[in-house]
């Protein structure tokens, strides 16, 4: 399984990075974890060309806010290779039910054309149960501490991801023995001390659950908007020391190296 960010930014795109949308290529169908802007890398030349055999695309969402399903509605001009099918959360692992909020997103006077009428398939599967199996690969799913509700991924057996949600031992017997932890990591230590937002992830607390999970990689995504490449390359480093575990800053369009 390879793992490609397409976008590792919250809120909104900025210092070229866009909003999360993670890629996951090895097996018949693609795999997109959250539908950011990132999704529109999909007609850049690196990544079309791992997804130039795969004719079929699945994408799970975290949850609806819109730096992480406005890559949806870019999918008529980036993906033209077969049937799309949108796992998308349901109460009460969020508190919202999947048709209506996506044909909210995907309908006029947003969109000009609904999801029903996109020119390929795109089946929208609601997912109330913890389990289920999504392009080839088993998926549990749990939820977290978020606004409206987010849900936290376990896929197969060897890649956790982990985003809009405060870090919290309590998930550490589902992200057990996985070799890449993929988490946010919204706030420094000190923000994190002074801002009453709740839901988001800082340093301290993410390189605790790593020491414990003991992952062979940590890379942290949906950086806030505002930070630069360098302030998140110092954030990364910070957090590999206190987990005393390997933490690296993604590159956009670029396969992981996960030592595997």
């Amino acid at each position: 399984m390879r793992v490609t960010p397409l976008g590792t930014n919250g809120y909104f795109p900025s210092f070229g990075r866009q909003t999360i949308s993670l890629l996951l290529t090895g097996g018949e169908r693609a795999l997109l974890l959250d539908a950011g802007s990132g999704v529109g890398r999909l007609i850049e030349p690196d990544v079309s060309s791992l997804v130039r055999e795969v004719h079929a695309l699945d994408i799970v969402l975290s949850h609806y806010h819109l730096d992480h399903v406005i890559g949806l509605s870019y999918l008529t001009a980036v993906w033209n290779r077969g049937p799309v099918r949108i796992f998308a959360p349901a109460f009460p692992l969020v508190d919202a039910e999947p048709e209506e909020t996506l044909e909210r997103l995907c309908s006029p006077p947003l969109l000009s054309t609904p999801i029903s009428r996109f020119p390929g398939p795109v089946e929208v599967i609601p997912v109330r149960e913890e389990e289920f199996e999504a392009a080839g690969l088993r998926i549990r799913v749990w939820r977290q501490d978020h606004p409206g509700g987010s849900i936290g991924m376990r896929v197969g057996t060897d890649l956790a991801y982990l985003t809009d949600s405060s870090a919290d031992d309590a998930v550490l017997a589902e992200i057990a023995g996985i070799r890449l932890l993929i988490h946010e990591l919204w706030f420094t230590d000190e923000e994190a001390a002074r801002s009453p937002a709740k839901g988001h992830s800082h340093v301290s607390a993410v390189a605790h659950l790593a020491r414990l999970a003991k992952p062979r990689l940590v890379v942290p995504v949906h950086h806030h908007p505002r930070r630069t490449n360098e302030e998140i390359r110092r954030m990364a480093a910070e957090l590999s020391v206190r987990a005393g575990i390997p933490a690296v800053c993604a590159e956009e369009g670029r396969p992981l190296e996960t030592g595997d």
